[in-house]
């Protein structure tokens, strides 16, 4: 394993597991963030391959009950217990963490970087992490991490559909809990309770208006604000109504219905590609959910 990074396939091996999917988000530009998908269905396991150490942490949150494991940190063995769906459990890959696999296990697995944590905290104005208060081998309950790890679930699986800016949105989102929630030295967060600016929002919406792929960051729209990633979506959120990635689900929508309208010769699979979807069952889904309808009856009515 010569390159270093513990996502994907790569942390798939260290497990002995041949399918290990991930999202990888370069939102914070010289920064890689990774979460990967890991089942396992079969007790015993075995032991976890070494991890190469590195500047970074692995938060692994569980989705079913893994009732036992063993667990060693830098050859000492430590305490375990039974691992609810919910639980969160926090590896310094300084330490060379190694599990024992007893119970079948279920998880998400976030890899975050130093310098990414780092940057984060620099973005939020919260002093730099050095340890996190956790217990690995007993895990800690996290009912918001845990919501946010199940809301990446549908994107793992229809990968060809998921929304980058939605999985960023996520990713940061879990990075920025932890730091506050879990980590040492961290500064109280200091909410921003305004809306966007005219010009904010205009800005926004343009740029979410010619790149309606969903190719974005959420650090790029708050960077081009002047905001914070949390002040910027707490602001958007606060002015529209919504999420980025929700305007931009109702934007491609909107743009869908003036072609059903105004382009009755284009089928719902080139309307689809049209409007950004990565496919004709993904674009009918969108627009049910939104309109309540399907694109078909919407156009006929």
């Amino acid at each position: 394993m010569t390159k270093r990074g513990a996502y994907g396939q790569r942390l798939g091996n260290i497990f002995q597991l041949k399918r290990t999917p991930a999202f990888v988000t370069r939102a914070l530009r010289k920064s890689t963030i990774a979460v990967t998908h890991i089942q396992c269905d079969r007790a015993h396991n075995g032991l976890t391959e070494p991890i190469p150490r590195e500047e970074a942490f692995l938060v692994t949150l569980q989705l079913r009950d893994c009732p036992r494991h063993d667990l060693w940190i830098d050859d000492r063995a430590m305490r375990s217990g039974h691992l609810k769906a919910g639980a969160v459990s926090i590896y310094d890959l300084r330490l060379n963490p190694i599990v024992n696999s007893v119970s079948p296990f279920h998880s998400l697995h976030f890899y975050l970087p130093r310098a990414a944590l780092n940057t984060i905290a620099d973005m939020e104005g919260w002093a730099h992490v050095e340890t996190f208060n956790n217990d690995p081998g007993r895990g800690v309950e996290d009912p918001v991490l845990h919501g946010l790890g199940r809301a990446l679930l549908p994107s793992f699986e229809r990968r060809t559909q998921a929304n980058q800016l939605f999985v960023d949105h996520i990713i940061l989102a879990t990075a920025a809990h932890v730091l506050c929630n879990h980590g040492t030295n961290t500064r109280p967060i200091q909410h921003f309770a305004g809306r966007l600016a005219p010009w904010q929002e205009n800005r926004i919406k343009e740029i979410l208006a010619s790149q309606f792929d969903g190719d974005l960051s959420v650090s790029y729209l708050a960077q081009q604000c002047r905001l914070s990633i949390s002040a910027f979506c707490h602001a958007f959120r606060l002015t529209t109504g919504m999420a980025p990635y929700q305007w931009l689900s109702r934007y491609r929508v909107d743009r869908a219905k003036a072609l059903l309208r105004s382009r009755r010769q284009l089928s719902i699979r080139d309307i689809a590609s049209a409007c950004g979807f990565a496919s004709r069952s993904h674009f009918v889904r969108t627009f049910k959910r939104i309109t309540s309808s399907l694109p078909e009856d919407w156009r006929r009515d």
